[in-house]
């Protein structure tokens, strides 16, 4: 005889806002149909290993349903889902970095999730990635944790240096200090180059969160038009420039090179890296001399780049409550917190924000790491979540790269970029 599971009965805790613990079951046939969802991801041991684990506490807490894991290669991560989508095959749920979810939102490949979220569920993350998952104030993915820069030091360098380093975000380094800095590096020797930062690859809104120091935007505030040829956007690609034609860094670490910033840190090539919390545990088992991590150079203001992804709920999906209910059991705060301990990421319930985590690695390291999630520009999210994004970046990195490594103008490097965004808002 077909048995049916009660409805789901949903534990609300101190974890905040949307942040409940399914503790009955979701009312479908347990014994006449198994309930299976499908969860497509990329990621390293540590971030399958945390996946794994919050699969299984979902699976027990809810008999009868299973949740099948995915893992791809993220070189042909969204080529696969995109493929499975054109076919009305794409899996229940899916990863997605912050800067594709507008491009999802658009084609509406993910659904809107409106009908499954408690009101003023939002309110429980960081403004900054909430307005992320949001495209045109509609929620297409909850947030899971973000990723973000701060600056990596060759502590035996800076020492022989006489360089102290910032303790806080209010003494961090201006742009000036900074060069100022690199320069005495440079003199004192002791490394081939000052530092590099890491944006290989075409990575190039890692190159934004500098236009936003610099009081300059890619955009205009509505996002219908460029900004770049204003005088902080020249002055910012004449900036990070300067870094090539003065000899600071690496010629191999332009925007469009394959270079791995992390190992010209690790074996002593650069004094200082710009680069991201998840390299945390590379530079701690590579690295010989010792190291540190401080805050970001600033200028006018403090800025800091959106990295990390969320994980949205398929339009092919035939369980979308089912499969919001996993999201939402996915990012509370219980969950979360083990994941981004195990995976080394961050953390963007603004419950574990506050209230700060001890992570197992370097903790101090990735404190200042936290705190450098607080100066994410919420324009900079609105723009690198743009539908035409994925359009905007590869003529950026190319421009750039040219700026970089052939002396392309800052003047002439703003214009082309100008050109081919306001073509593109055009079409739009």
């Amino acid at each position: 005889m077909t048995q049916f599971i009660n409805r789901r009965t949903i534990l609300k805790t101190g974890a905040g806002l949307g942040a409940g613990l399914v503790t009955g079951a979701l009312g479908m046939p347990a014994l006449a149909q198994e309930k299976q969802l499908t969860f497509a991801v990329w990621g390293g041991d540590s971030e399958v290993a945390g996946y794994r684990n919050v699969i299984a506490k979902f699976e027990s807490a809810n008999p009868g349903v299973k949740v099948k894991l995915d893992v791809m290669p993220f070189a042909q991560f969204y080529q696969q889902v995109d493929t499975r989508l054109a076919g009305r095959q794409a899996p229940d749920l899916f990863r997605v970095t912050y800067q594709q979810i507008g491009r999802y939102a658009n084609n509406k490949a993910a659904i809107d999730l409106t009908q499954y979220l408690e009101k003023d569920f939002g309110k429980g993350f960081t403004p900054a990635v909430w307005s992320a998952v949001n495209v045109k104030g509609t929620p297409y993915a909850l947030p899971h944790h973000t990723d973000t820069f701060a600056l990596f030091y060759n502590e035996e360098l800076l020492e022989k240096a006489n360089i102290a380093v910032p303790s806080s975000l209010d003494e961090a380094w201006t742009w000036a200090a900074f060069i100022d800095n690199a320069k005495k590096l440079k003199t004192q020797g002791g490394s081939s180059y000052p530092f590099a930062m890491s944006w290989q690859n075409g990575a190039v809104h890692r190159w934004m969160f500098y236009l936003y120091q610099h009081g300059g935007r890619l955009l205009s505030e509505d996002l219908t038009a460029s900004r770049i040829t204003e005088k902080a956007g020249i002055e910012t690609i004449a900036w990070t420039q300067s870094w090539f034609t003065e000899g600071l860094v690496p010629p191999s670490t332009s925007v469009k090179s394959a270079e791995k910033v992390q190992n010209l840190f690790a074996n002593g090539t650069i004094a200082m890296m710009l680069n991201g919390n998840w390299q945390i545990p590379f530079v701690e088992q590579q690295m010989k001399a010792k190291w540190g991590v401080t805050y970001l150079p600033r200028d006018v203001a403090m800025a800091d780049d959106l990295g990390g992804t969320c994980v949205a709920v398929s339009r092919d999906s035939k369980t979308p409550e089912l499969a919001a209910e996993f999201v939402k059991f996915l990012v509370n705060e219980e969950n979360m917190r083990s994941f981004v301990n195990t995976a080394q990421l961050l953390p963007v319930r603004t419950s574990i924000v506050d209230k700060g985590i001890e992570f197992s690695l370097r903790p101090n390291e990735m404190k200042v790491f936290v705190e450098q999630t607080k100066t994410i520009p919420e324009h900079l999210v609105s723009t690198v979540i743009h539908p035409n994004w994925g359009r905007f970046n590869p003529k950026m990195a190319d421009e750039l790269d040219l700026a970089f490594t052939s002396g392309q103008s800052a003047e002439q490097t703003a214009e082309n970029i100008q050109a081919h965004i306001e073509r593109l808002l055009l079409r739009a």
